[in-house]
């Protein structure tokens, strides 16, 4: 396989597997900083929101410098910049500060900020076009494990060492991440054609936006999945709590986390070179037969098949509307997309968590599973309807970063 043999792409990897559980690890350690001195549930929402707004404002600075800079200065100085956070909470546990916890938190959300759409706007720079969509599958089977590997080393970490401890070990994590980047090479992307030169404006990603019929089909079937995602915790929690037992959640997110790691295996041999819009859009549907599923939340076997169903369509949604967007809009333009993506799904994130707590409380587990299944189901009708008013043919073996239109 030419992915094992390109050197830029196995430590990006090979970092942000590390890195990725160093963060999880600092997220674990952050829950337990705040269950000691933070009573109200309410207030420990606001503190992590905080950080995550810091990314939200800083979303549109950071798209236009990833644009126009190095990608792999940017990645080295974000990976630097993460390694503040770890460090600061050492002193938040000796004066038990949350302002100094929100300092930390501020610093993390500010590099991934920059880190994030850095990494996704890289890959097509240090992939070929037909190696997107794999590479893509393996990014997401790599965040998969750092999230499955970091909540449970910090899990165990959390109850055998001290707490200011466990912070060296994330630290660890981001200098590894720092000097790897050292080794990578990530060629300089071309610039539209005809394009003269001038200062990048973030605003410009929203009339590319609109010419798009590919991205916008691809935004609004991310966004749908992003509102059961955003509650996933919640989610997880009221069935253990439905159930009454508390293994259940264990075994939500060991059968959730190991169905995206084998479909991610198979991903591009089963999507082979389908319209990726097309049968992104048709995922939705198998996305609302897993919530149908879901809804039988007093049954734990219905549930687990649920949430594995749940598994193998992300495997196979989120890598295929990635390479949508990395091969529809200009290499120039990459930074700035995904920076506005994700600092769209950082504020969706927020509201899914407010929507699924309260839906929770006013309609019940199975009563909000059924309100998603219909919304998914509707937009992937949406979808189809769209896609065929609009034609649009987006393959992982297409040469171009430019749609076929039909």
């Amino acid at each position: 396989m030419n992915l094992l043999r390109n050197r830029t792409f196995l430590l990006l990897m090979i970092g942000e597997s590390i890195a990725g559980a160093g963060l999880w690890i600092f997220i674990i350690g952050n829950l337990q900083f705040m269950q000691h001195i933070v009573p109200s549930d309410t207030v420990k929402g606001l503190i992590l929101m905080a950080g995550l707004m810091a990314g939200v404002l800083l979303s549109p600075k950071a798209g236009a410098l990833i644009d126009r800079s190095d990608k792999k200065k940017i990645l080295f100085t974000s990976s630097l910049l993460r390694c503040a956070s770890p460090l600061l909470m050492i002193p938040a546990i000796d004066h038990q500060s949350i302002f100094i916890m929100i300092c930390a938190l501020v610093i993390q959300q500010a590099s991934n900020a920059f880190y994030l759409p850095a990494v996704q706007s890289s890959l097509p720079a240090i992939l070929g076009p037909s190696e997107l969509l794999r590479g893509n599958s393996i990014y997401l089977n790599v965040t998969t494990i750092s999230r499955i590997g970091g909540t449970a080393l910090g899990g165990v970490l959390v109850a055998s060492l001290a707490l200011d401890q466990l912070y060296w070990f994330t630290f660890a994590a981001n200098i590894f991440l720092a000097v790897a980047t050292l080794w990578m090479t990530i060629p300089k992307q071309t610039e539209t054609k005809a394009r003269p030169k001038q200062a990048m404006r973030f605003s410009e990603v929203f009339s590319l936006i609109k010419r798009e019929p590919a991205v916008i089909i691809g935004l609004c079937n991310t966004f749908i999945i992003t509102l059961l995602l955003g509650g996933f915790n919640l989610l997880v929690l009221k069935y253990s709590e439905i159930q009454h037992s508390p293994e259940v959640m264990g075994w939500i997110y060991t059968v959730e986390g190991t169905s995206i790691l084998i479909a991610g295996l198979i991903s591009k041999q089963l999507i082979g070179n389908r319209n990726l819009v097309q049968f992104s859009s048709m995922l939705l549907f198998v996305f609302a037969l897993s919530q149908f599923f879901l809804s039988f939340a007093e049954s734990r076997l219905i549930v687990l098949v649920g949430f594995a169903l749940f598994g193998v369509t992300v495997a196979f949604f989120f890598p295929s509307v990635t390479t949508i967007f990395q091969k529809r809009l200009p290499d120039d333009t990459h930074g700035r997309f995904f920076a506005f993506k994700g600092m769209l799904e950082r504020v969706l994130i927020q509201v899914s968590v407010i929507m699924t707590g309260a839906c929770l409380d006013l309609i019940g587990l199975n009563g909000f599973m059924w309100v998603m299944c219909g919304a998914t189901f509707f937009m992937g009708v949406f979808s189809l309807v769209y896609g065929k008013r609009h034609p649009v043919d987006v393959r992982q073996h297409q040469l171009s970063n430019h749609e076929i239109s039909g």
